[in-house]
């Protein structure tokens, strides 16, 4: 009888136990995630996690937590992210640097770019040249000509060795046969410093630390990395347009990035959640007053678009001899 007893019971206890499971495994997220932020206090990327912070806790109850770890072209933040628990709770918001340009000019990074797990894209604005305003050219053509007949008399200032700013001249240098001095700065604030005290000649900088400049006839502008001139400066060509190739569509860009190993669920509702607070309209307005456009893309479009971004980048680095440090 208690053998009966005992079979007659097994599904009630079965039942118990997966209800007692359930119970344990609290929802995603039940307390507030961590996005580490490679720069410093006050940047344009901790704005933007800020942003969609505020949305992500209007819909969720948790919010988003800025955590700047600036340093060594963004390696030490994402070393932190990299060595996180793979719980969703500590994420890495991520210029170009960290996941491409680092792994093809540095060695020993402490983390591998490739192991993060993508969650989604968050927004990108265009590289643009910019020039000192006293410069002998008016335009993309004047410049390239004037290269030409002075290889070596133009400097050219940048974010750091192997940088965006820095792979985008070299890029511009060999499609036009020109030799140009690299001038390295510790971030897009000093190399802009210098453009405007005409330290420097030319800043492939990010559109948001030219346009006030351009706009008060400081600095000049001779091309636009977007694939399509921006309402701001509307006068000013794409690389396209003057006849580069497809390369010349250069971006700043950002991408949300979590531990390896993080689980899929995990990742698909912080993505859901992102692309829900990109697309909401007060959101969107103040990104793209910052010259950035919001983005949306899945965890698959994320990945494809990074690994494009270090295939064109890796062709770049080896033709033009590229060393790690």
């Amino acid at each position: 009888m208690l053998r009966r007893a005992a079979i007659a019971a097994m599904p009630a206890i079965v039942l118990c136990a997966a209800m007692c499971a359930a119970m344990a495994q609290e929802p995603f997220p039940n307390r507030p995630i961590s996005v580490v932020i490679p720069s410093t206090p006050g940047s344009n990327m901790e704005l933007q996690v800020r942003l969609i912070g505020d949305v992500i806790q209007r819909t969720s109850g948790q919010p988003l937590v800025a955590d700047p770890r600036p340093g060594a072209m963004g390696a030490l933040g994402a070393t932190t992210v990299a060595r996180a628990k793979p719980d969703g709770y500590t994420l890495l918001i991520s210029p170009n640097s960290p996941l491409v340009f680092n792994q093809l000019t540095h060695t020993n990074l402490g983390y591998d770019p490739l192991a993060f797990t993508p969650v989604a894209m968050i927004s990108s604005q265009p590289l643009v040249m910019g020039v000192r305003g006293d410069f002998p050219a008016n335009s993309m053509k004047e410049f390239i000509d004037y290269a030409k007949t002075h290889p070596g008399k133009i400097n050219y200032g940048s974010q750091g060795i192997g940088g965006g700013n820095h792979m985008a001249v070299l890029l511009l240098e060999k499609y036009t046969d020109t030799q140009m001095v690299h001038v390295p700065f510790n971030g897009a604030e000093p190399a802009t410093q210098a453009l405007l005290k005409g330290e420097v000649d030319l800043f492939m900088a990010p559109l948001a630390n030219i346009m006030p400049w351009y706009k008060e006839g400081k600095l000049k502008m001779f091309a636009v990395g977007s694939e399509k001139r921006d309402p701001e400066a509307p006068d000013v060509p794409t690389f396209r347009e003057l006849g580069y190739p497809e390369d010349f569509v250069l971006t700043v860009w950002y991408a949300m990035v979590a531990p390896p190993g993080t689980p899929a669920p995990v990742v698909d509702w912080l993505n859901k959640a992102i692309n829900a607070a990109m697309r909401d309209p007060a959101v969107s307005e103040r990104f793209r007053a910052m010259e950035t456009t919001p983005a949306d893309a899945s965890p698959a479009a994320t990945a494809l678009f990074l690994a494009r971004e270090r295939a064109t980048w890796e062709r770049v680095a080896s033709d033009n001899h590229i060393e790690k440090q």
